[in-house]
């Protein structure tokens, strides 16, 4: 089993870092949507092996930022019998167990809460990220399945934003 950090454009096949650092500006943090795609095809193509239970690292989420609600979307669907979990640290609390052989949004399964804000299993769904994490999806079935899943998160900033303004700044907007 490997783990894959689609975060960083040191692992073949991902053009590009991605910053945890996100948009906001002083007296308004504003909410904002994050998404990353997972294509084994892409993956396999740059030179990686894919495996049974590997793990893909997609959405890395800043420290200090609340997830309102998370969730995946099956673009292409995977070739052969696979499941995927989404969740921080590999876990399932997203989405649990999900067939993405046919397209369209995961379910949330027995332990996941996908989309939802507070909900009767709230207290297995991390929601407010006190250091920086990645939102990563595990697969488990076959190991040569192709596919592309979408992984996205809705986020708010709740990190300070600047420097207060003094009190001749303030006036000077009156």
């Amino acid at each position: 089993m490997a783990t894959f950090d689609l975060t960083a454009s040191s692992t073949s096949g991902v053009g590009a870092d991605i910053s945890a650092v996100m948009p906001g500006h002083y007296g308004n943090n504003v909410m904002y949507n994050v998404e990353a795609y997972l294509d084994v095809a892409a993956l396999i193509t740059a030179g990686n092996t894919v495996a049974d239970g590997d793990i893909f690292q997609l959405l890395e989420i800043p420290a200090g930022t609340l997830v309102l609600n998370a969730g995946a979307e099956v673009m292409t669907a995977f070739t052969s019998s696979v499941t995927a979990d989404v969740d921080f640290a590999a876990g399932d609390d997203i989405v649990d167990g999900a067939d993405v052989t046919s397209t369209g949004y995961c379910a949330a399964g027995t332990n996941g809460q996908t989309n939802t804000v507070v909900g009767s299993g709230a207290s297995t769904y991390t929601q407010f990220i006190g250091t920086t994490d990645t939102i990563d999806v595990k697969l488990a079935g076959a190991a040569a399945a192709v596919g592309v899943l979408r992984v996205y998160a809705t986020c708010i900033n709740c990190n300070a934003n600047g420097t207060k303004p003094s009190a001749a700044a303030r006036d000077a907007l009156a």
